[in-house]
């Protein structure tokens, strides 16, 4: 038998982090062993530990006592937020229904389950981040200062897989800037014409894990613009007669969500939680990188990718996808039967 890919999701909680998270629960390739939660992105930190906790009711009562993790609720660096109307969306997970609520969820502190899952876990696990670097900063942070921590996780992360950043037309082509304005629409609060929202939300948390020492795979705009999420998957994933499909459907016909389908919603989230089974849909490029830190009011470009082949840190990038497999590949799981007894173990 096949051996499954162990799995920790580190999430926003966004309407694709929902895509993401369904996607991996319903594959019988991964074994997802835990799902940590930040506040600093889309969600506001409890809804979103709530959200999570009852999100697991769609994969029946094996997968209820699946850790959840209670993490940041602020950024390492800065105080960049998302828009309200995009938190309150966030917390009311898109007014699509649970099936039910999660009656004794195994809720723990991030840091601590981290710490102490990744002190005695001998088996390689992958990360994939799609909430911002803060949870996961924040631990390799405290790495730096206790070497048997810092071994522990070189030794037990296999790879990170993050959704984030972009490299600018500057340095490769065909480029993709910045994703911050464009969805704002009429409420500009920020001028940064150069980062994308994840690592925009906390610059220092990603470039903690950049330099991690961890091997990482970054899921860039470059990639994700290529595969738009449109109206023929829309109509493709509603015709999925499974609770799952349905569940997505409903996050997904959410007004505010809606309105970007065809327009400026792409397959970011999901893109990245495909790529850990399937790696060869994204075209990769290493570059040395590190992210800008320095915040200038009048021309931002903090939360920008800088290539620097002295400082850097090695980045494994995609900066291309295949659209159409992309979107089979999700459909394909996503019409497969509910998960048996074996996903969901947790630690």
């Amino acid at each position: 038998m096949k051996q499954r890919t162990k799995v920790i999701i580190d999430t926003d909680v966004d309407f694709d982090d929902y895509m993401a998270i369904v996607y991996l629960m319903q594959n019988p390739d991964i074994d997802v062993i835990a799902i940590s939660v930040t506040g600093c992105g889309a969600v506001h930190l409890s809804k979103g530990v709530e959200n999570v906790a009852n999100l697991l009711t769609l994969f029946g009562n094996h997968a209820l006592k699946l850790p959840v993790l209670r993490g940041a609720s602020a950024p390492l660096s800065f105080s960049n937020v998302f828009p309200a109307d995009v938190r309150n969306g966030a917390d009311l997970h898109y007014a699509a229904a649970f099936p039910g609520v999660n009656p004794s969820p195994a809720i723990y502190e991030a840091q601590s389950w981290l710490h102490d899952f990744f002190m005695h876990n001998d088996e390689p696990v992958t990360v994939l981040s799609i909430g911002g670097g803060t949870n996961f900063g924040t631990l390799f942070r405290s790495a730096q200062q206790n070497p048997a921590l810092k071994a522990k996780l070189q030794s037990g992360i296999q790879q990170i897989v993050m959704m984030g950043g972009n490299i600018l037309p500057r340095d490769i082509s065909p480029g993709a800037m910045g994703n911050i304005i464009p969805t704002l629409g009429d409420n500009v609060i920020y001028r940064n014409e150069v980062a994308e929202w994840n690592i925009f939300i906390d610059p220092l948390g990603a470039q903690l894990m950049f330099e991690s020492g961890v091997p990482l795979r970054l899921i860039a705009l470059n990639a994700t613009n290529e595969v738009p999420l449109d109206q023929e998957f829309v109509s493709k994933l509603n015709a999925i007669n499974t609770p799952q499909a349905k569940f997505l459907s409903a996050v997904l016909a959410y007004p505010e969500n809606a309105a970007g389908i065809g327009t400026y919603l792409s397959f970011w989230d999901p893109l990245a939680a495909c790529t850990i089974p399937l790696p060869a849909l994204v075209t990769t490029e290493a570059f040395k990188l590190y992210v800008c830190q320095e915040l200038n009011e009048e021309d931002d470009q903090s939360a920008s990718l800088i290539v620097d082949s002295k400082h850097g840190s090695r980045i494994e990038v995609a900066i291309a996808a295949n659209a159409d497999a992309v979107h089979a590949e999700f459909l394909r799981v996503l019409s497969l039967p509910m998960p048996d007894t074996r996903h969901c173990t947790g630690n």
